[in-house]
């Protein structure tokens, strides 16, 4: 087996520096400096609106923001209308309920508002 010290005087610079402890180290370790570049002036894009291509991307992103916007918007309106309608046929039901005692039938709401896809969901816990 070899002793650090002998390791120490063999002359290498990593058995030195376990014998010296870390003030051997010479130099610090630093971050590396980046050199900074010149701002250059923003250019701008220079489309050619002949162009099929850059018709068919424009065309493109019109409908896709459209698509994105409009559509949930829709869908919303649509569910405040059928929420007012629903509740208009509730104060039907109650005025019917008051004046004749009994509750109109599935089939007389169905008449009046269309049962929606979701109204058909059974809500089941297949856990």
């Amino acid at each position: 087996m070899i002793s650090l010290a002998h390791r120490a005087s063999s002359g290498s610079v990593a058995a030195r520096s376990r014998c010296q402890g870390k003030s051997a180290r010479t130099h610090q370790l630093r971050a590396p400096r980046h050199t900074q570049r010149p701002v250059q002036p923003a250019r701008a894009i220079e489309l050619d609106f002949s162009d099929p291509d850059t018709q068919l991307a424009v065309a493109g992103v019109m409908l896709g923001l459209f698509a994105g916007i409009g559509a949930p918007l829709w869908y919303i309106n649509r569910t405040e209308r059928d929420e007012e309608r629903l509740e208009e046929l509730r104060a039907m039901n109650r005025a019917n309920y008051s004046q004749t005692g009994e509750y109109m039938t599935e089939e007389e709401i169905a008449a009046i508002r269309k049962p929606k896809w979701t109204d058909r969901r059974e809500f089941v816990d297949d856990d």
